[in-house]
């Protein structure tokens, strides 16, 4: 571990071109000061630490001269405090840059903050994962990446708009109609709704997001084969008959490759980020000025 943290410092074209000295087991990195208010935390202060370190490796990388975002946005800047100026954009950056304003301007802390962050979570090639690596992880998270249960239905809709008051009284009688029906399907009984079909198949999640979370949870949770209703709805009352359901799997690593892969990156950046952060803490020299 030590070996790579100490790769990291002295990469400085990969990350932020620090000049990591190794000596008797230990990294020593530039001295900063950091000010936070004198009631600040201690986890604020040690927030306020990490980013001032980011900070200054960045501008010891020279993002902050040579981002084209940084650049837009203070060449904006000019522009506005100049209105009349003639002069053009690399000009008024320059003047920006001489009156120091990227040292203070919200925007381009931002900006390096970011893209420090993301350089820590940069991944190195003995880091990416392998198909063995992704199996595991695939068998290890299957909550990650299962397949939601899919379920048949037959649906039956009483429109709220077109039967008003009738609604209640029409929802009874085509309670007793469904229950005559057995086996057969509601061909032709109940209003239409665009989108609604009598039979179909579909997540509790896609009928959640069509008609709302009361008609999913009676659809997750139908005994096959009997009809349940009147299940309201914004548009009005409907009966369900699940005819089937299909279980939550979760897909084999052929079909999910790309998906596996990413959700384990994410945690390899993390991981990355953690040690290279803690490093960084661990090289600098911080002296703490609480100010009033």
């Amino acid at each position: 571990m030590l070996r790579t943290l100490l790769h990291f410092f002295l990469i400085g074209g990969l990350l932020f071109g620090v000049k990591a000295v190794y000596d008797a087991h230990r990294m020593q990195g530039p001295e900063i000061t950091v000010r936070v208010p004198a009631d600040a935390s201690h986890a604020e202060a040690e927030k306020a630490i990490r980013e001032e370190i980011l900070l200054n490796e960045a501008r010891r990388y020279g993002w902050d001269k040579s981002d084209p975002i940084i650049f837009t946005h203070l060449v904006r800047n000019m522009r506005f405090i100049e209105p009349d100026s003639t002069a053009d954009d690399r000009t008024l950056f320059e003047r920006a840059l001489a009156m120091n304003m990227q040292m203070h301007d919200p925007v381009v802390r931002a900006r390096l903050l970011y893209r420090a962050r993301e350089a820590l979570g940069s991944v190195p090639k003995d880091r990416m994962p392998t198909r063995q690596d992704l199996e595991a992880h695939r068998k290890a998270h299957p909550d990650r990446f299962e397949r939601e249960e899919k379920v048949d239905f037959q649906q039956v809709f009483l429109s709220r708009a077109k039967r008003g008051d009738a609604l209640a009284a029409d929802a009874t009688a085509m309670r007793e109609q469904l229950a005559a029906l057995g086996d057969q399907p509601p061909q032709g009984l109940g209003d239409p709704l665009p989108g609604l079909r009598q039979e179909q198949i579909a997540t509790p999640s896609q009928v959640e997001n069509d008609y709302g979370a009361q008609l999913a949870q009676v659809v997750r949770e139908a005994i096959v084969g009997v009809w349940r209703g009147p299940i309201p709805s914004v548009y009005g009352l409907h009966f369900i008959k699940v005819t089937g359901k299909e279980p939550a799997y979760v897909p084999p690593l052929d079909v999910i490759a790309a998906e596996v892969r990413a959700d384990r990156l994410r945690e390899i950046r993390d991981e990355l980020r953690k040690e290279r952060m803690d490093a960084l803490r661990g090289a600098y020299t911080v002296h703490l000025e609480r100010v009033p």
